[in-house]
C-alpha cells in the first residue's frame, strides 16, 4: 500500500493505493456478481440509473433516510474490513456497504454523502477500473480532479467529507489533473460507511 496525502489541496483527503491485490478484487467481484442487483428499475431504489447493492442496513435514495436493518456486512468484505481498522482508518467499524456498479457512460452527480445519516468518515474502494473523481467546495465552487486508481481506496474525513461534493463524470475518456488519460470500463465501487447511532428507524 502507498498513501497520498491530498491534505494540502483538499483538506482530509487521502487515497491509498494497492489498498486489495488483484486476486483479492477477483475473488470480491466473483461474490458481488453472484448477489442481487438493485436500480435500473429493479426495487429497492429502482429509479436510480446505475445498479447497486446494500449491505449492513438499506439506504433510500428517494427518501434520504435509512428504512431497515439487514444484517451485517457480507463475508466477501471481511478482509477489507479488517484492513481498514487495522489502518485506524474509520472510528468504528463499518456497519454500511454500498456496492456501485459503473459501466461506460454511467457517473454520479456532486453529492455529499447523507451527513446527517453517516459518520465522519467515508472509504470507497475502486475495483476493476479507475475513474477521475472531481471535488467542488460547497461554497467557492473551487475543483480538484483526483485519479482514483484500479485497487485504490479513497478516503474522505474533514472538508472533504463535509464540505466538498464528489462527482464521477458519465465519460469514456477522462483526463486526470497531471494530464494522465483514464479509459474508462466497467468499475464497480465499494463504499463502506457508518450509520449514526442516534438515528431512529421509523416504526
Amino acid at each position: 500500500m502507498h498513501i497520498i496525502d491530498y491534505g494540502s489541496e483538499i483538506p482530509g483527503l487521502l487515497l491509498i493505493q494497492n489498498f486489495v491485490t488483484s486476486e483479492e478484487e477477483t475473488s470480491m467481484i466473483e461474490d458481488i456478481n453472484k448477489n442481487r442487483w438493485c436500480g435500473l428499475g429493479i426495487s429497492p431504489n429502482p429509479e436510480l440509473k446505475r445498479r447497486t447493492q446494500q449491505y449492513g442496513h438499506l439506504f433510500s435514495y428517494r427518501y434520504r433516510k435509512v428504512l431497515e436493518e439487514l444484517g451485517p456486512l457480507p463475508e466477501f468484505s471481511r478482509t477489507v474490513v479488517e484492513r481498514i481498522m487495522k489502518n485506524d482508518l474509520m472510528p468504528n467499524t463499518p456497519n454500511h456497504l454500498l456496492v456501485n456498479e459503473y459501466n461506460l457512460g454511467q457517473g454520479i452527480m456532486p453529492h455529499t454523502d447523507a451527513p446527517a445519516l453517516f459518520g465522519p468518515t467515508i472509504l470507497s474502494l475502486s475495483l476493476l477500473s479507475a475513474c477521475v473523481m472531481k471535488f467542488t467546495h460547497v461554497e467557492t465552487g473551487h475543483t480538484v480532479d483526483i485519479l482514483l486508481p484500479r485497487l485504490s481506496m479513497v478516503v474522505m474525513r474533514g472538508h472533504s467529507r463535509y464540505t466538498y461534493k464528489h462527482s464521477i463524470s458519465k465519460d469514456h475518456i477522462e483526463t486526470a489533473s497531471d494530464g494522465t488519460a483514464v479509459h474508462r470500463d466497467r468499475r464497480v465501487s465499494l463504499t463502506f460507511r457508518g450509520k449514526l447511532s442516534i438515528f431512529a428507524f421509523p416504526i
